[in-house]
């Protein structure tokens, strides 16, 4: 009777590894459309252009990157000849991120109206060629070396390392960070494209109320947030309160919910500066695609 061949499981650092380039390969497929878009002269949406690569530069670049570099440094001290390998690959590493900051340099250039779309094409389309070839050598080349040179105690010891635990992702984390949020629209969405030329201006503008209505549900999403942890927080300290000083319980309670009342009004104060900076940059938003559209000649 032939033996069954048991699958190895998949380390679940190597697996987080794996979900985070296919977050990667999905932000990197949506810029590329948006570089068609560029190209044909169709509806772009600047803001989510620029947060694209904002979002490659301040995650992949700080975090996801930096994870994989000592991943590789172990490997190639257990295998003399994976050192070639893991080199390039670490040269890779610093060189994506320097590329990333330039192309998004360009990308600020171009939504001033300083540098034509074409420039941020044939950067972007570059930047994308570079990164695709890198993951697929990381997923078919490097990583299978990784998983059969590092035994169970290299990974045992890894996961006692903050440096390789895994970074909440701005964008397909449990909660997105309000810098990408357009991103994590457009992700979720799809990009709209073929648009007649006649409506573009409306369709931005359009856009842009969704968009504002997003910003009011998020605020209040969020100050409702705050508002429940303060009442829970009140009421806990409240009832711990009365356990420790009954006698002065009623005088302590009013100056804790004094205290916390001031934090929370502090906290909704937070959140409705950053609604109003989100609504200015909306408007923005609006404006610079406007800008855009009349440059191409809609």
């Amino acid at each position: 009777m032939a033996k069954r061949s048991i699958k190895k499981s998949e380390q679940p650092m190597m697996a987080a590894l794996r979900a985070e380039h296919r977050h990667i390969a999905n932000v990197i497929a949506l810029f590329g459309d948006q570089l068609d878009a560029i190209e044909k002269g169709q509806l772009v949406d600047t803001h989510v252009v620029y947060e694209t690569i904002d979002y490659m530069v301040r995650w992949p670049d700080r975090f996801h990157h930096p994870r994989e570099d000592i991943l590789y440094a172990r490997a190639a001290e257990l295998d003399s000849e994976l050192a070639d390998s893991v080199d390039s690959l670490q040269r890779e590493h610093d060189d994506t991120a320097r590329r990333g900051r330039e192309l998004l340099e360009c990308i600020e250039r171009w939504r001033e109206g300083s540098v034509p779309g074409a420039d941020v094409v044939k950067r972007g389309r570059e930047y994308i060629k570079n990164s695709h070839r890198h993951m697929n050598a990381e997923e078919k080349l490097v990583f299978p070396q990784i998983e059969a040179v590092l035994k169970e105690s290299d990974w045992i010891e890894f996961e006692s390392q903050d440096r390789l635990k895994p970074y909440a992702d701005p964008v397909f984390g449990t909660r997105v960070d309000r810098d990408f949020r357009n991103l994590a629209r457009k992700l979720r969405l799809g990009v709209k494209h073929g648009i007649e030329r006649g409506v573009m201006t409306e369709w931005v503008s359009l856009d842009a109320l969704i968009e504002s209505y997003e910003v009011f549900s998020i605020a209040y999403e969020s100050t409702r947030s705050v508002t429940q942890d303060h009442l829970k927080a009140a009421w806990y300290d409240s009832v711990d309160i009365v356990k420790d000083t009954p006698f002065t319980a009623v005088f302590r309670c009013g100056l804790n919910n004094t205290r916390l009342s001031a934090r929370w009004l502090g906290e909704v104060v937070g959140i409705s500066k950053d609604a109003l900076e989100d609504l200015s940059r909306v408007n923005q938003d609006r404006k610079d695609q406007i800008r855009v559209l009349k440059r191409e000649g809609y």
